[in-house]
């Protein structure tokens, strides 16, 4: 019985470590508000939204068309459903971060054995805290972000909870895979890619470098089998969706369609003659950091379960360089760099403290109690600064957001709204109003078909926002075809006068009118 009541009370003692260190980092890295800001939320968001019934944004087009991201829908419309529409989602990324930093902690535990020293580990969370909060710049290089972002601007910890967030179960995977829990880390890989199918290469490849460890630790093909099979059987679910969903209409409008994803929405992400200039030193810096730690960790069995992402990594983009294939550069498989940096990034900064302490063994045992001092009250600045600026991003007293407010309360069904297209505070204007809108260029679908029929609209807002002596003309014909009902203006719309043109909200940015 005394034996029972001591294996509960460890691991009550365990969750609450991993909920305080959730808390700690969670504030620490703060938050975006889902419904108020311009970032990858407004879509990845939209289709669940609109399935739980969330304003009218079932009415929305793009919410109509085929869902690139059905498990990720769901979980956001049984939140929004049967718990609430926008704190549990904060609660989601705290448990994202807190698993986030176990993870680490475990992979360098691995390694170097940081549990036989508790100061030591103190010291580390308290540097791994700086390295994901503290924003200091030299030159472009921020030390805050570019030490555990990928490159092309890909990353797991980002501004809110999204579908690239579940890429912590990845680490995770790696940390199960490093302790023998083989199944489980093949589990968690499948985890991941079902919530953001992107994530279905790393996890092939990841997969493939466990059976080569297996293999060369323990020798045993039946085992090796086994899990090959419970990986197939595990994402067959996610790729039979995404492939038999996707299917090209025609290799002429399939080819247009990634044409248009690939070269016009999302170079940054796609193009690394793109994503290379524009990052400047900054990938190469993150693959000598990678390379160094690979060299770190040589004589483990972490060794190749980062040298073969990593030699994926850099072949792919340099085969994309040469042959320059849209097909390559939609899949961008450098995406497994959102796992390799921040490993990377954390075994080298293992290294640098191992070091310290061994240098600096007398003095750091002399002024220990000074020590723990100094990284408790740094750690507590940085929370009560991240504390702040979250509260501060919810940004009430913007202009954009008193517009929206009026938008949201006034809605009915049957509206459709004309925003300008290319604003980036106008990104947020479905989920902050939960009203459809014609298009914007940041939401947009997947199927080839869909995906033709998003450019002709942005093309359609475009003409009309640039301001011609066609502009009542332009809107009269989205007015016909497309039962738009209201148009956002501002600057230098605000002044458009047009045919049934009816301002009823106006602020010193933005106007609101209704086709009457």
């Amino acid at each position: 019985m005394k034996l029972h009541y001591f294996f509960k009370h460890q691991r009550l003692v365990s969750v609450t470590k991993f909920l305080l260190i959730s808390l700690i980092f969670g504030l620490a890295y703060t938050q975006d508000p889902i419904y108020n800001s311009p970032e990858n939320q407004n879509t990845k968001f939209l289709h669940g939204l609109a399935n739980a019934g969330y304003g009218f944004l079932n009415e929305d087009w793009v919410a109509n068309t085929i869902d690139p991201l059905p498990a990720f829908s769901w979980l956001v419309e049984i939140t929004c459903k049967y718990i609430h529409p926008e704190y549990m989602f904060y609660v989601y990324y705290f448990l994202i971060f807190g698993t986030y930093v176990y993870s680490i902690l475990a992979i360098v535990n691995y390694i170097y054995d940081f549990k036989k020293n508790k100061l030591k580990t103190i010291v580390y969370f308290t540097i791994l805290i700086i390295i994901h909060t503290v924003h200091l710049k030299i030159f472009q290089f921020d030390l805050g972000r570019d030490l555990h972002y990928g490159v092309a601007g890909q990353y797991v910890l980002g501004k809110v909870f999204q579908p690239s967030t579940f890429g912590v179960f990845i680490i995770l995977s790696i940390c199960c895979s490093l302790y023998k829990r083989y199944y489980l880390a093949v589990f968690l890989l499948a985890l991941a890619a079902t919530f953001h199918p992107t994530y279905l290469v790393s996890a092939g490849i990841l997969t493939f470098a466990y059976l080569i460890v297996v293999y060369i630790r323990e020798k045993n093909l039946f085992k090796i089998f086994f899990m090959g099979l419970l990986s197939l059987i595990l994402v067959l679910p996610v790729y039979s969706y995404m492939s038999g969903t996707f299917t090209p209409t025609n290799p002429q409008l399939w080819h247009q369609a990634q044409e248009f994803i690939v070269q016009l929405r999302i170079p940054h992400h796609s193009l690394p003659q793109v994503w290379l200039r524009e990052d400047g030193y900054k990938a190469y810096i993150q693959a000598c950091i990678v390379i160094f730690a690979l060299w770190l960790v040589r004589k483990s069995e972490l060794f190749l379960i980062l040298l073969i992402p990593f030699l994926a990594t850099v072949l792919s983009t340099i085969i994309q360089l040469l042959v320059n294939s849209n097909t390559i550069a939609f899949i961008a498989p450098w995406r497994l760099s959102i796992f390799l940096v921040p490993i990377a990034t954390s075994i080298v900064l293992a290294q640098i403290v191992t070091f310290i302490f061994n240098r600096y063994r007398v003095f750091i045992s002399k002024y220990q109690q000074v020590i723990v001092r100094l990284c408790i009250t740094i750690i507590s600045i940085i929370v009560i600064v991240g504390t702040i600026n979250q509260v501060l991003s919810f940004g009430y007293g913007k202009t954009s957001n008193m517009m929206m407010d009026f938008v949201r309360e006034n809605r009915q069904s049957g509206e459709t709204y004309l925003i300008p297209p290319d604003m980036s505070d106008m990104r947020k204007f479905r989920l902050s109003t939960g009203s459809p809108i014609f298009i914007n260029d940041k939401t947009h679908p997947y199927k080839d078909i869909e995906v033709l029929e998003w450019v002709e609209r942005l093309k359609k807002a475009r003409d009309f926002y640039q301001m011609s002596d066609r502009s009542c003309q332009i809107l009269s014909e989205l007015v016909a075809n497309y039962s738009i009902t209201h148009v956002v203006l501002y600057k230098e719309q605000r002044n458009l006068e047009c045919d049934h043109l009816k301002r009823i909200y106006r602020n010193k940015k933005y106007q609101v009118a209704k086709i009457e």
